[in-house]
């Protein structure tokens, strides 16, 4: 793509990219509507075809090109040539000379000279699953792309944002894709949780003269969010503000008694605590500027509240003996645990799943500069799930950056006197962020590292030899020794004959220190020598001989030469290699040119090992066994080679999975280094040479319309900072590695950085030093693998102290999604060693036929194609079952190696044949982590024609990396609260070896039917709907205008109570996608029962057109005793056409199909003797018993009261039988009589009368204890004296599954499926609730399908009365398993009630202000969650606009257990520091699920969310005694039923007094 050349060889390459001549072409433009540019088209008159290539001429000078591809040939009136294009084009390429009517064209016969090697998609507020990215992938190949063209692939839809040829530091306006093209994923609209380190730096000045919170907030942030704004960005923002605490205490005594438990310890002893301050929640804006003002304003009072925060609110007395607190440095900080928590959070991705987000991010802003001291394993565990989860994590620094590689991990030391131990995160993307509009105080020189103002004394400084001050410690190494010197002295095993003398610098007398002492004890079997026989080494290295050791051996032939490079005999990295990507606990990498066996057990590593090979190792941090000879040492104080961080490029390491997680995510630079836009390196005149354009030869390289283009050889100013690379890299030994990279990959240097290249950059000399020892050569020639540089996310960019890292803007502004490709596999030897190998066969049924030519001639019709569709041949049916199982991994976060080496397909191969299959060519090779799977679409001989065989094999490493779970205890504060509560989360790794894919493939095969259904050991995606009464006068509006009080919702009438009924028929009849008979009718049965008496009307409302016509009726008395006649009678009245039921319909229904509630309702209208619906129950009961009519699905033993689908059965469909369960049937419960919400009655009587929910026993789930301590007081103490009496009912299933139709428009390729998980039972008091879970459904036609639910929700005909809405609520409303969510704790105020309670007993006080509680709630329009409920489940409220949700702290309204839970949030004590089993309240929270596409004038906006919360908040405080009023109101309508309630009972008795009379 690059040409350097003269202008011959130029002509010569266009000869051979184009055919032909330039032709004059008239262009037309037109266009296709937004989501998707319009296709190319031309007509007969040029010569050009379709799919044929042609570059366009943008100006007259040829220096602005287009690349584009023939779409379709069309045959029009017009003489001349011409071509019709997307009129976006005009906008995109703003190019005067498209004015003009003809343009150059030129047909290219070479596709591959245009080819891209990047392409960077741009998705807005929509959500694609990675098995959808490969789906959308695979459509693009082969066809042409250009800059903002917009794209639309089965639903999804996407906008080209940066193309990338290979080598070449620019953007490209066009290209040609291929299937070698790398193809990312960037979205506008990601999930982003941005943490801000609050340490105590951020307190300091920077050499600018601002405060880093300053620079943090309106220099980052402005800057970031500007960058948002111009981009419309519509990201998802959690913002935490975090830091750690250290308390100035000797004991954990010195603390108060009610705080030492909640106090954590650290390596060093100190005691302190974690703080999590969460400014914004979820929240998403258009423009985040005007919220920096509130997050500066939290940052100026953070550090006073935080150190003062347990002293405000202990009583007095403890509040004196709180020792005093300081926020801990960047360095000592909770980086780690907060990046756990983030992951946390988007490990649970797949639930409440939005439809409008796609990505996840990271980002840490710190005060630091890139180091960290941190816990071996945590960081292990860390980085593990951050690779595991594809997780984008940024970490902006706002210090200078250090002349040392960062970010840098400092380890904790057990013993002090071992050596400091580093680690460099390769998996963190690291910017540094300089504000450029402030001048510096500092002309000459940038400062590194911040003053020391303990030297300025009395206002002078004080000027002393800062050497001289250092003190001496006992324990630092000589300074004369450089790393690698160190290194090769650690791992000497030298003897006693080796005298000091033998030291090369011996330093003298007065300057030699005592070095750090490492305990190195060397194991043998049988035996191991006593500690008198330990030798000690100058550089503190002990050493315990073997008695049985040959001496003279040792003294004569030592082991490890003395001028040696001893990082020849190191193996690879634990923390940072092995467990990169890994979960293996032993080393699983092995120098190379080892002639000798390997053997390995689960806690560490054999290693046979061969002195006089001569090659190189890479560096070691593991626990690791060394054999020499008859020598057998285990190196048990963990002997490091040190990560030197001044160097890091030296370093060798093997290449790994986990390196090139992300390596495709990058253009490929100029010299075969992927490309850092943030990373100004200098760039040297020869390589600024080669990197000049040849325009003639590579037209479309060219950026068209701007300054940005390319003219006669000019780079852009861009490439001057391009990388420099180290001429001393080429000159290294090539070492081994377990892995290597994709075969085909490294040979073209496509994606990686290899030996090869460097040694093109280098001088020819050092061709011949690295060739001159051809023994070395040829045993290394077998072995070759690749290696990675220990500093960089890909493995392959070198390091340099010059290098100036800035902000990687691109990641921050649209992060990307992790890229499906890889190129990294295990080789042989180690897949043979390492790896334990397991596969197995699925055998599936294909739909049919008739599906498959279905779905195509609908996709054809539906992109107005209109070439015959030809019929799907069998392996074509076959391989799209076969994609399916592939596109599952790539959702859980494999990647795929698009080849698969040789030595990976022979060994699939023979394993394919050995389970009696014949292998076909559609084989594909899956990878996360150490993970690799292969599936191959094989043949059977006596497989039949409608069924696919696919075979799976699994290759898992040996020995799994699985880190301690970890207890993490922390304080948090969710917005909108004023209290830091005490949190537990346990951070743990997931295991992906023990996922159970077996069984995702049944699934998926089965589509989901049969034995193979949804279960909760797959991780499927879900989000949950809940359907909510909207109210006419409790309004929104009249909130917001201050016309109607927050707490007036009064009680719903009984007319609104009966129509909510009558519109929830409606809304079931829209989800199930039926239509009345005849087709196009809008006819509906209302209820013929007056609403307030119960009895019927006497002027039922009538059908439409059924007026003039006299109701036909029929004796209940006749049908029951069972008179065929009148039966038969009965069942032509049903099929009556004018008078009849109202039978549905849909493609599979049977014929005279009708729902059961509207039966029941027709029934009561047409028979004089049914009084009420009961009765009509019965009747229809006694024809199921019979026999006359079932259900359509037959699952139902019984008739049941409610939308049910039942049929009359005639001959016809005697021998009906429908096996799918594809309707959503819900039984109404309590609304056969109109029962009230408000319990007053169990207000006055304390006696709640628990209509409303239901509880049943949960026979699946054991009784729990109490979860929740409030205040010190244990609920479950209370006994739950209501819930003695329930009628328990075991069988009672509370919710249900049926089928989704998720693709009813036949948009998609594949058959779509998902599942509803719905509440069994509705009453019109409490919420439906719809849980939709998928695991093979395009998430983007799936989200349309539920936006049309909710817009259709609305617009059901019907009363303008009462009306519905339909709104996502989280499946872990109250934050359990959230570790980054909370809810805010509302206190009644109790203390103003304390009178009114007096003279009742204990338990009655808590049973009566626990009712309180519930009709605070109701009189505030919050709605119950179900109607029936298992005993153990929690009870809770949504609020009637679905912004907020309440959960009641309470003993009779809600049941609690102690069961240990993933997050506990507790309250604490009150502030004046009394316990009183009164004081209850209630846990407020936020619906985050609540986006902008589903506000509405229902649902409110944020002002309105303020206006209830503030307004609740002073209700529970008793503001102007509103507390108390209410109380009293309620005390005169509950005396009001009691009174009615006596009278009633008082009439009673008295009509059984005179009967009996």
């Amino acid at each position: 793509m690059v040409s350097t050349g003269e202008s011959n060889t130029n002509t010569t390459s266009d000869e051979s990219i184009f055919e032909g001549s330039p032709f004059r072409c008239r262009l037309s433009f037109y266009g296709r509507g937004q989501n998707a540019s319009a296709p190319t088209l031309i007509n007969n008159k040029t010569n050009l075809h379709k799919g044929d290539l042609f570059v366009i001429s943008l100006n007259d000078d040829g220096t602005q090109k287009l690349v584009m591809q023939v779409d379709e040939e069309r045959t029009g009136p017009s003489v001349n040539p011409e071509i019709l294009i997307d009129e976006s084009i005009k906008r995109t390429f703003s190019v005067i000379s498209f004015m003009r009517n003809y343009h150059a064209v030129q047909k290219v016969v070479a596709k591959e000279k245009f080819a891209l090697y990047l392409v960077e998609l741009q998705v807005k507020e929509q959500y694609l699953s990675r098995g959808d990215m490969w789906r959308f992938t695979r459509k693009l190949i082969n066809t042409t792309v250009y800059l903002k063209k917009a794209l639309e692939m089965f639903g999804m839809r996407a906008t080209v944002y940066g193309l990338w040829v290979d080598a070449a530091p620019y953007r490209v306006s066009s290209g040609y894709i291929t299937k070698d093209t790398k193809i990312v994923f960037r979205s506008l609209s990601a999930c982003c949780t941005i943490f801000l380190q609050m340490s105590k730096e951020m307190w300091d000045f920077d050499h600018h003269g601002d405060t880093y919170y300053e620079k943090a907030v309106d220099g980052f942030l402005f800057d970031l969010f500007t960058r948002w704004k111009s981009m419309s960005c519509q990201h998802d923002v959690t913002m935490t503000l975090f830091s750690r605490v250290f308390y100035d205490a000797k004991c954990l005594e010195d603390f108060p008694t009610s705080l030492r438990e909640n106090i954590n310890t650290d390596h060093r002893g100190r005691y302190y605590e974690d703080f999590y301050r969460v400014i914004y929640q979820n929240e998403r804006y258009d423009d985040w500027l005007p919220r920096l003002a509130k997050i500066k304003q939290v940052l100026v009072n953070y550090k006073e509240d935080l150190l003062t925060y347990h002293k405000k609110k202990l009583a007095k007395c403890e509040a004196e003996k709180m020792p005093n607190g300081t926020i801990s440095c960047a360095a000592d900080g909770n980086f780690l645990e907060t990046l756990n928590l983030s992951s946390s959070v988007f490990e649970r991705h797949f639930i409440d799943r939005p439809f409008d987000r796609l990505g996840q991010m990271s980002l840490v802003i710190t005060p630091g500069a890139g180091v960290f001291e941190v816990e071996r394993e945590l960081a292990n565990m860390t980085k593990q799930r951050v690779l595991d989860n594809g997780i984008g994590s940024d970490l902006v620094c706002l210090g200078e950056q250090p002349l040392f590689a960062v970010p840098l991990f400092k380890f904790f030391k057990e013993n002090p006197n071992t050596a400091d131990d580093y680690q460099i995160p390769h998996w963190m993307n690291l910017s540094y962020y300089h504000n450029s509009t402030t001048p510096s105080c500092f002309q000459r020189y940038i400062p590194r590292l911040p003053f020391d103002t303990n030297r300025i004394q009395g206002g002078m400084l004080e000027v002393k030899n800062v050497m001289n001050s250092i003190a001496e410690e006992p324990f630092m190494k000589p300074l004369h020794l450089s790393m690698e010197e160190y290194d090769a002295q650690v791992f000497r095993t030298q003897t006693k004959s080796l005298s000091k003398d033998n030291y090369p610098d011996k330093p003298t007398k007065a300057e030699i220190r005592v070095p750090r002492r490492r305990h190195v004890t060397l194991e043998y079997p049988p035996s191991i020598e006593e500690e008198e026989d330990c030798i000690q080494d100058q550089n503190g290295l002990v050493i315990v001989n073997n008695n049985n050791n040959n001496n003279k051996t040792n003294n004569t032939h030592p082991i490890f030469g003395l001028h040696d490079d001893f990082r020849h005999f190191n193996a690879n990295i634990k923390d940072d290699i092995v467990l990169s990507t890994s979960h293996a606990g032993t080393s699983s990498s092995i120098m190379g040119n080892i002639p000798f066996h390997h053997t390995f057990n689960q806690s560490s590593q054999v290693l046979f090992y061969n002195p006089h090979s001569s090659s190189r190792g890479a560096a070691q941090s593991a626990e690791t066994y060394f054999l020499v000879s008859n020598l057998f040492a285990r190196l048990q104080a963990r002997p490091k080679a040190l990560t030197n961080p001044f160097a890091p490029a030296s370093i060798r390491i093997p290449m790994v999975p986990g390196r090139r997680r992300w390596a495709h995510t990058f253009p490929m630079g100029p010299n075969k280094l992927p490309w850092h836009f943030h990373h100004l390196r200098q760039t040297e005149n020869r390589t600024k040479e080669e990197l000049s354009i040849g325009i003639s030869t590579c037209a479309h390289l060219v950026l068209p319309g701007t300054s940005k283009r390319i003219l006669n050889g000019l780079v852009s100013k861009r490439t001057r900072y391009h990388g420099k690379i180290p001429n001393d890299l080429s000159a290294r030994h090539k070492r081994p590695s377990n892995y290597e990279l994709n075969k085909r990959d490294a040979s073209e240097r496509k994606d990686s950085f290899t030996d090869d290249t460097r040694l093109s950059f280098s001088s020819s000399n050092t061709h011949k030093k690295s060739n001159a020892d051809g023994s070395m050569k040829s045993l290394t020639s077998k072995r070759e693998k690749k290696e990675a540089i220990i500093w960089g996310p890909t493995g392959v960019e070198p390091w340099s102290a010059s290098m100036i890292t800035g902000i990687d803007w691109k990641s921050l502004t649209i992060p990307a999604s992790l890229p499906t490709t890889f190129d990294v596999v295990p080789s042989a030897e180690e897949l043979n060693r390492d790896y334990t190998h397991n596969s197995y066969t699925l055998i599936h049924a294909l739909p049919p036929q008739d599906e498959y030519d279905r779905k195509i001639k609908h996709m054809l019709n539906a992109s107005n194609n209109h070439e015959k569709s030809t019929p799907c041949d069998n392996m074509e049916r076959q391989r799209i079952t076969f994609d399916e199982l592939i596109d599952q991994r790539l959702s859980q976060g494999f990647q795929m190696i698009v080849d698969i080496p040789a030595h990976i397909h022979q060994k699939m191969i023979d394993s394919i044949r050995r389970a009696g299959c014949k292998e076909t060519e559609y084989n594909r090779l899956l990878s996360i982590g150490r993970i690799y799977h292969t599936l191959s679409l094989v043949t059977e001989e006596s497989q039949s024609q409608d069924t696919v065989v696919i075979y799976v094999q699994q290759h898992k490493p040996q020995y799994v990396f699985q880190p301690k779970s970890v207890m993490y205890k922390y304080r948090f504060q969710c917005p909108d609260s004023s209290d830091y509560d005490l949190a537990y989360y346990e951070l743990q790794l997931d295991s992906l070896e023990s996922f159970p894919w077996n069984s995702v493939d049944n699934v998926v095969g089965n589509h989901g039917t049969g034995d193979h259904k949804l279960s909760d050991l797959i991780k499927y995606w879900h989000t949950r709907l809940v359907l909510m009464p909207v109210s006419k006068d409790y309004t929104i509006r009249n909130i917001e205008s201050g016309q109607t009080k927050c707490d007036s919702r009064e009680e719903m009438s009984h007319e609104d109570f009966f129509l909510y009924v009558e519109h929830f028929v409606r809304f079931l009849f829209m989800l199930n996608k039926l239509n009345r008979v005849p087709i196009g009718s809008t006819e509906c049965i209302h209820r013929p029962l007056d609403p307030l008496t119960g009895k019927k009307r006497i002027d039922p409302p009538k059908r439409q057109g059924k007026t003039l016509i006299t109701i036909e009726t029929f004796k209940l008395a006749d049908i029951m005793s069972g008179d065929k006649d009148a039966i038969n009678n009965l069942l032509n009245l049903f099929r009556d056409d004018q008078q009849g039921l109202l039978f549905v319909k849909d493609s599979v229904l049977p014929e005279h199909t009708f729902i059961a509630i509207e039966a029941i309702w027709w029934s009561i209208e047409h028979c004089e003797d049914i009084e009420n619906e009961q009765t009509a129950l019965d009747l229809f009961q006694f024809l199921f018993t019979e026999g006359h009519i079932r259900h359509c699905t037959n699952i139902e033993t019984s008739f049941r009261f409610g939308f049910f689908l039942y049929y009359i059965v005639t001959e016809r469909t005697q021998t009906f039988s429908l096996d799918l369960n594809d309707y959503a049937e819900v039984e109404f419960h309590q609304t056969q009589t109109y029962i009230p919400s408000m319990d007053y009655l169990g207000f006055g009587e304390c006696k709640p009368m628990r209509l409303l929910p239901k509880l049943i026993d949960n026979p699946q789930v054991k009784v729990r204890r109490e979860r929740f301590k409030m205040n010190d007081v244990n609920l479950s103490s209370i006994s739950n004296t209501n819930n003695e009496n329930l009628e328990e009912e075991v069988s009672i299933v509370l919710k249900r599954d049926c089928n989704v139709d998720v693709d009813p428009k036949h948009i998609s390729d594949r058959r779509e499926w998902a599942t509803a998980h719905y509440h069994s039972f509705y009453n019109p008091h409490c919420l439906f609730e719809l849980e939709i879970r998928w695991l093979v459904a395009t998430s983007c036609i799936l989200g349309d399908l539920i936006t049309q639910w909710s817009q259709r929700t609305g617009t059901i005909l019907g009363s303008n009365q009462v009306a519905f809405h339909l709104v996502p609520i989280p499946c872990d409303p109250f934050a359990e398993f959230d570790a980054l969510r909370g809810p805010i704790y509302i206190k009644i105020n109790s203390l103003c009630l304390r009178d009114k309670l007096a003279n009742l007993p204990d338990k009655d006080q808590i049973l009566r202000i626990n009712i309180f509680q519930e009709l605070i709630l109701k009189r505030y329009g919050f709605i119950l969650n179900a109607c029936v409920s298992y005993k153990n489940e929690k009870i809770y409220y949504v609020h009637i606009s679905g912004g907020m949700l309440v959960y009641i702290i309470s003993n009779v309204y809600n049941v609690h257990y102690n069961n240990r839970p993933t997050r506990v949030v507790s309250t604490g004590r009150t502030s004046d520091d009394q316990l009183s089993p009164l004081d209850y309240g209630f846990y407020w929270c936020w619906n985050f699920c609540l986006g902008k596409k589903w506000r509405s004038s229902q649902t409110g906006e944020e002002k309105y969310q303020d206006i209830m919360l503030a307004d609740f908040r002073a209700f529970c405080a008793n503001d102007n005694n509103r507390l108390v009023n209410f109380w009293n109101e309620l005390n005169d309508l509950a005396n009001e039923k009691i009174n009615e309630k006596q009278r009633i009972s008082s009439n009673d008795n008295k009509s059984n007094t005179e009967s009996n009379v």
